[in-house]
């Protein structure tokens, strides 16, 4: 039973730790590049190496190469998909444009992702109706962000702690760049 506990809860951790870098790399990603990039592929691997481990050790079952490729692939555009939408909350004050695209599409990518990883069977209507209304979601809550944005942070300055823009950080960074141009 112990056995099973820690397997299991180091699955979990491994998958929401994952999920959680890829978050951060994505969202990230435009600002520096090599560093997110980085993150987001740990993160990827880390996501994908907990299904591989839950598939295999913990369900038991033996996976043929195409069972294995299918699975990898699926598991990378669902922590992709997840990471869109946990990235642009979390850091919606730094970019709140890119997270107004960001989170909508992390919808539909973990959506489909998901279905297809969990082999959801759907005739060619239903896929027709999932993917209308995962549009008309994602266009509504796009357009819900944008507004919300524009309503209520018009008065934020732009960026946020990540950036060392915060109002708290700014007169700090400004006293430390001129001290350091005076050397």
């Amino acid at each position: 039973m112990i056995k099973k506990l820690i397997y299991n809860y180091l699955v979990y951790v491994i998958y929401f730790l994952g999920v959680g870098m890829v978050s951060s790399g994505i969202v990230l990603l435009p600002f520096n590049t090599v560093r997110y990039a980085i993150i987001l592929t740990v993160g990827l691997i880390l996501f994908t190496l907990s299904s591989i481990f839950n598939e295999i050790i913990i369900n038991k079952n033996l996976l043929t190469l195409k069972e294995s490729v299918y699975l990898i692939v699926t598991s990378l555009a669902l922590a992709i998909g997840i990471g869109m939408i946990s990235g642009g909350i979390a850091h919606f004050k730094e970019s709140p444009n890119y997270a107004s695209y960001l989170i909508p599409l992390g919808v539909i990518v973990s959506c489909f992702s998901y279905s297809i990883k969990e082999k959801y069977k759907m005739n060619i209507k239903q896929k027709g109706l999932l993917l209308l209304s995962l549009l008309v979601f994602a266009t509504v809550l796009h357009t819900s962000i944008v507004v919300t944005a524009n309503k209520f942070m018009q008065n934020t300055p732009a960026g946020g702690d990540v950036f060392g823009h915060s109002p708290s950080n700014s007169k700090s960074n400004t006293n430390s760049n001129s001290s350091m141009g005076d050397h």
